[in-house]
């Protein structure tokens, strides 16, 4: 596997409106060819993550330009721009 992992922050005020947004778009998001799992989680201070795996590096790169259709639903929640590392392996710890 491959995964992505992407570090936000959003306006601590604003955190309601991030979850109701992340429900929203919860089913277009599974919908992301190669995306295996996707996990969003947020600190009440605003800080956040997206750790997505995909089956591999050729889903991941192919699923680029819609990710990023994605992230601007989320226009004027997040402060800053997301930052994106990604990970060439990704296995598992449990069954």
């Amino acid at each position: 596997m491959y995964a992505r992992v992407t570090t936000f922050k959003v306006n601590p005020e604003r955190i309601a409106e991030l979850m109701s947004k992340v429900g929203e778009m919860r089913s277009r998001i599974t919908e992301v060819p190669g995306l295996t799992q996707a996990y969003a989680a947020w600190r009440p201070d605003g800080q956040g993550i997206l750790v997505a795996l995909y089956k591999d590096r050729a889903s991941a790169d192919r699923a680029v330009a819609r990710l990023q259709a994605l992230w601007g639903n989320l226009a004027g929640l997040v402060i800053g721009v997301p930052h994106v590392e990604t990970y060439d392996t990704a296995e598992p710890l449990r069954a």
